[in-house]
């Protein structure tokens, strides 16, 4: 691929004839090698008098002309892209001239029309079957046709010499005008069937693939009609949630006022209802803070604060020093292996706390009375990562691939906690993935979770 040009702007079949025009040029190397070797054969081993210099100079022209074209290769990828792609027909074209020149002269030095080298011309046709145009294919295959009925006629009346193979052909037939016409008449129409089914197979494969291009860009123009609508929602969410959490906020602290007494003596029955209603308003309170943090994350609005060196360590022992109350309600064994050195993490803390607070949460949530939980800090060359690891309710194997969608908890989960958005693990995941990190969650169900975490550094 040419630097500067969009993928796009590609097509698989362009793709496809610069890759060829390559496999072409390699595919010449094998072809001087093999000449060369059945050449050496033939005349040293099996002792058939083949005019081995001759041979081997139309060799050494072959390999001169891969050279030059491998130098014209890397000349012509210096140029725009669309001239890169006409060059490369040129190039296809012209590699394919000039092989047919060689070989018609190969076929000469081997027998002439008696040669069977005369058959590899049927592979050279095959090939412009795949590189060109079923128009260029003909072409080709005509100049072919031309080169053999030239090179026969011109040994038959004598203006150039026949060379004779005598081990294999004792008695020379080229001169024979009925054997000369047969062999012309099937060789010329094997070159052309052989064209005709070639190209044929190659039209329908550039229709196939066009049309899947056509169906490809169909996709991708509804895939970004959708992402589109998507940023839509999410923005609008954005909005709504934003314009929520201040008046959300007010109606808490108003009502935990009057439950203290600021307004006033409450009666038991009024401080009962105003307790739940100040419990579902704080319910609210976190559906609205976790949805802006999932819209934050999709629509890439800036979160306030800059990145700066956190140490992991530090960061695990603040989430804990928060939730100490919790851990002794439920009785939980609580244990931390630290890295034993500051390990440090290039992060906005807001996005960390969220990340620590959510997994240490859930491990502490769905821990039953007198569960463990162990949290391990490591660092390697290239990655800090956070074991947290619990001995709750786990997660069943139906849910694991489940429990990153939004809204989704699962039955046991619900079971076990009746408050919860769903919205945790997904903002989790969205703020993990933000710094290239990765997340994994290994459960057996009724026996535990195992979560990893981990940053590259």
């Amino acid at each position: 691929m040419l630097p500067g040009t969009p993928v796009s702007e590609r097509s698989s079949v362009e793709e496809e004839l610069i890759e060829r025009v390559l496999w072409f040029l390699t595919l010449r190397w094998i072809t001087v090698a093999g000449i060369c070797a059945t050449s050496l054969i033939a005349c040293f081993i099996l002792n058939i008098g083949l005019p081995f210099i001759p041979i081997l100079i139309i060799a050494a022209c072959i390999l001169l002309f891969n050279f030059v074209c491998i130098t014209y290769h890397h000349y012509i990828k210096c140029i725009s892209y669309n001239q890169y792609i006409k060059s490369h027909h040129r190039f296809a074209n012209l590699q394919i001239f000039t092989d047919w020149i060689a070989l018609v002269f190969l076929v000469h030095y081997t027998g002439g029309i008696e040669s069977p080298v005369i058959f590899y011309f049927i592979f050279h046709v095959i090939i412009a079957a795949i590189l060109l145009s079923r128009k260029a294919c003909y072409l080709q295959t005509s100049f072919a046709v031309l080169l053999i009925i030239s090179l026969s006629i011109l040994e038959y009346v004598n203006i150039i010499p026949h060379v004779q193979i005598k081990e294999l052909f004792p008695n020379a037939i080229y001169d024979n005008s009925l054997y000369l016409l047969s062999v012309l008449f099937f060789c010329i129409t094997s070159l052309y069937v052989s064209a005709y089914l070639a190209t044929s197979i190659a039209n329908q494969i550039r229709k196939r693939e066009k049309e899947i291009i056509v169906l490809k860009d169909k996709i991708t123009d509804a895939y970004q009609a959708l992402e589109g609508k998507d940023r839509e929602k999410s923005e609008f969410t954005y909005k709504v949630t934003h314009e929520l959490r201040s008046p959300l906020s007010a109606i808490q602290s108003l009502l935990k006022s009057i439950e203290e007494g600021y307004a006033g003596e409450v009666s038991e029955k009024a401080k009962e209802l105003i307790i739940r209603s100040e419990r579902r308003t704080g319910f609210l309170l976190t559906l609205v803070k976790d949805l802006l943090d999932l819209v934050t994350g999709k629509t890439g609005k800036p979160r306030e604060g800059d990145s700066k060196p956190v140490d992991i360590n530090e960061a695990v022992k603040c989430t804990l020093d928060l939730m100490q109350e919790k851990v002794k309600e439920k009785n939980i064994k609580l244990t931390v292996h630290t890295t034993g050195k500051p390990a440090y993490l290039n992060i906005i803390p807001d996005d960390l706390d969220i990340i620590m607070t959510n997994l240490i949460g859930n491990a502490i949530k769905y821990t039953r009375e007198g569960g463990t939980i162990n949290i391990s800090n490591i660092i390697t060359d290239n990655e800090i990562r956070i074991d947290i690891s619990d001995t709750g309710i786990g997660i069943h194997k139906d849910d694991i691939n489940k429990i990153f969608d939004e809204f989704y908890r699962s039955q046991n989960a619900k079971a076990t906690e009746s408050d919860g958005t769903g919205l945790g693990l997904t903002i989790v995941k969205n703020l993990i993935k933000r710094y290239d990190g990765h997340i994994d969650v290994q459960s057996k169900f009724g026996k535990g979770t195992t979560v990893t975490v981990s940053f590259p550094v």
